[in-house]
């Protein structure tokens, strides 16, 4: 996910990097652009070159927080309700294996029962004692 990130800032960053680029090379453009802040219009065509340096820095920011938004707005909207289904459906599976499991017990508990006689009735090995014998000595 820090790479995913990572790699959208950069490429943003580049975005508007060649925007500011092609800015500078083609001149901003002063017809048909209108800033308004606070009822007084801002005159683009009239900046000195620091203005226009941090209206430039002030773009690539807005672009770059712009671009990020969006990556989270479209992770949180896709992929989270994608991952609580899968959750859910997870959530419905366990369920039904605990309560089959639930229901198989009776079936397992003479399993268990079978299989620890026959564990129990098998002869031990050399090494430890044998245990009373069910066979007559002469």
């Amino acid at each position: 996910m820090r790479n995913v990130l990572l790699a959208v800032v950069v490429v943003a960053t580049l975005g508007c990097a060649a925007l500011l680029v092609a800015l500078a090379a083609h001149g901003l453009p002063t017809e048909g652009v209108r800033v308004i802040v606070n009822d007084q219009e801002l005159h683009l065509g009239n900046l000195s070159g620091l203005h226009a340096v941090g209206a430039g820095f002030g773009l690539l920011l807005a672009l770059t927080a712009a671009a990020i938004v969006v990556l989270l707005i479209l992770l949180l909207g896709i992929m989270l309700p994608l991952l609580l289904a899968a959750a859910a459906v997870l959530l419905v599976v366990a369920v039904l294996l605990g309560v089959g499991g639930i229901a198989l017990l009776p079936l397992a508990l003479p399993l268990l029962i079978v299989a620890w006689l026959w564990r129990r009735s098998r002869p031990r090995g050399a090494g430890g004692s044998a245990g009373p014998s069910n066979t007559i000595e002469a």
